[in-house]
């Protein structure tokens, strides 16, 4: 599916009182008149009852692209100003007959960590029919597998989260992709057996379920998949080299820098630029060391802007971290060590 990229929205600040009535800008769309200034669409947000169902019956008459707009615009609305809430119209739209329509829905209620919209979710994980809407909804779930590791979720909602993900993986006729977000999705889950399943993926699984291994170790914060990530640098195959360097910055230790730093070195650039990030989320001494030497030297410039901000990266977490430091004055001869470290 091509992403959807609406035009800019006015930048122009209207005041609540300003802003159009959902009835207003029902009757907009209604009457099919251009609606060049996205910007009243925000009238749209905390829709009430009456409002969306008169929406949603002139739902269907709107032709696929024109849905899908709609919605793009709405998320964009959303980004930019993280008051506006949409997600009713979004979870209206959940069963769509247009695919694309569809997964812009999923990304619209992803915010909303609510039990009852995990529990539609987990039903839809199984028996969506497009396999590309099923692996969207993956990936919104691995937000509540975060949740669910800080026991955010009762034990019947995080049974059926995973539940619902474990059985994406096992069966398999489902789709390669969705069983790789699945995996993906439960790397951050502690269970044993979620431990379990990631191995036997990464041993015996497909190449995309091998990648989806990897990715999850990364997602598991656990440094005992570290080694196998390292031994994963010299593999022949690039997406395998990229998911383990993303993997070892993203469980944030730093015996991984200096192996990522040999990463430097490889055929090929967006390897390079994997272990470059992952520098910069360890954001070590030893990171800081390697991405200052590659600003200097490298000539790819591409490469060079990539180290420069994974540099900022690294510099700016010492300076949060001789900040909180500097606030505890039972850590004054650690404060000092630091300075001298940054000399």
């Amino acid at each position: 599916m091509n992403e959807i990229d609406p035009p800019p929205l006015s930048t122009d600040e209207e005041s609540p009182e300003e802003l159009p009535s959902a009835d207003t800008v029902i009757d907009q769309l209604e009457s099919g008149d251009p609606t060049e200034d996205y910007s009243v669409l925000r009238g749209l947000s905390e829709i009430g009852d009456s409002q969306l169902m008169r929406l949603m019956a002139l739902w269907p008459t709107f032709d696929p692209e024109r849905r899908r707009e709609l919605l793009a615009k709405l998320d964009q609305l959303a980004s930019a100003q993280a008051v506006l809430d949409f997600h009713r119209i979004h979870l209206a739209a959940l069963h769509d007959p247009d695919i694309a329509t569809r997964i812009l829905a999923v990304r619209g209620i992803a915010i909303e960590e609510r039990p009852d919209y995990l529990q539609l979710l987990c039903a839809q994980l199984e028996t969506d029919e497009a396999a590309s809407v099923r692996a969207e909804i993956a990936d919104v779930l691995s937000k509540w597998v975060v949740s669910m590791e800080f026991g955010l979720l009762s034990d019947e909602d995080a049974e059926e989260l995973q539940v619902a993900l474990t059985a994406r993986v096992h069966d398999i006729e489902e789709d390669e992709e969705v069983r790789g977000r699945s995996l993906e999705a439960l790397g951050a889950c502690s269970d044993e057996t979620v431990g379990e399943l990631i191995g036997e993926s990464y041993e015996v699984g497909s190449h995309r379920l091998r990648v989806a291994a990897i990715r999850a170790m990364g997602r598991s914060a656990s440094e005992t998949w570290l080694q196998i990530l390292i031994f994963n640098f010299d593999d022949e195959d690039a997406d395998i080299r990229i998911a383990a360097a993303t993997a070892s910055g993203a469980l944030l230790v730093e015996e991984a820098a200096t192996p990522l730093g040999m990463l430097l070195d490889d055929s090929e650039l967006d390897v390079q630029i994997a272990a470059v990030e992952a520098l910069g989320e360890i954001a070590s001494d030893e990171s800081e060391r390697i991405l200052i030497r590659l600003v200097r030297e490298t000539t790819i410039s591409e490469l060079r802007s990539v180290a420069q901000n994974a540099l900022a990266q690294v510099q700016l977490a010492g300076v949060s971290m001789l900040d909180d430091e500097a606030d505890d004055p039972d850590f004054a001869d650690a404060d000092a060590e630091s300075d001298d470290s940054f000399e």
